[in-house]
């Protein structure tokens, strides 16, 4: 209950850096609180977003993020392939365009966009994800050296650590939750993503190595940028 109360009291005050979570759990998205099924689309683990309203156990949450024309899928950045959520088409009606870019090197069409209006369980959110991404650190040095010397997470891109970490995990016993954990720690760890810009929502960043290592060949089938 005192959760739930610091959570009414911080969407009334009004002030965004307060009102700043992250989800720690899979969640749905539903238009009203205490829906049930598969609602309006899902929420990703790690995702950031703002809490509006508390009321009754859920909240009320807005969330920015970027999508391709006619994709269901909205990712961190623009660009970068780090899944925020899935949406549904009671979801996508709700979008709002903030700008939409042409990348000069792909002739891709990005869309960053603003979703309000949703509930979620208030249980799925936390101000501080330090320990999950501590364990997730530490479940990726554990699992993913024994068959090979542990990659440095700015060996791979953001979009091709997925790939990577599926041809690995196979050998591993880690779960489906385990394996969500090191992928989006990968991803915010990944080359090219500057922790100053890009810092790791809602936790700690560690310092880069002065000289990462060079990058290795992608698995055949992965994305490139």
């Amino acid at each position: 209950m005192l959760a739930l109360a610091a959570l009414a009291l911080l969407a009334a005050s009004g002030n965004p850096e307060t009102n700043r979570y992250c989800t720690v759990e899979t969640t749905h998205l539903y238009p009203a609180p205490g829906g049930s099924g598969e609602g309006c689309g899902v929420l990703e683990l790690a995702v950031p977003l703002r809490v509006a309203e508390a009321r009754d156990g859920w909240v009320r949450v807005e969330l920015e993020g970027w999508r391709q024309p006619d994709s269901t899928v909205l990712y961190a950045l623009e660009g970068v392939r780090i899944r925020e959520a899935i949406l549904k088409d009671c979801a996508l009606a709700k979008l709002q365009v903030l700008k939409t870019v042409t990348d000069e090197n792909t002739g891709q069409t990005w869309s960053q966009v603003r979703l309000a209006g949703f509930w979620v369980p208030a249980k799925a959110l936390s101000q501080d994800l330090r320990k999950p991404w501590a364990t997730a650190e530490a479940l990726y040095k554990k699992n993913c050296s024994a068959c090979h010397a542990l990659h440095d997470p700015a060996q791979y891109t953001a979009n091709q650590w997925p790939q990577v970490l599926k041809s690995m995990t196979s050998r591993t016993p880690l779960d489906k939750t385990q394996i969500a954990w090191i992928t989006k720690y990968l991803q915010y760890h990944a080359k090219g993503i500057d922790p100053d810009k890009v810092p790791v929502p809602c936790g700690l960043t560690p310092a880069r190595p002065q000289n990462p290592p060079s990058e290795p060949a992608p698995p055949a089938g992965s994305d490139s940028r």
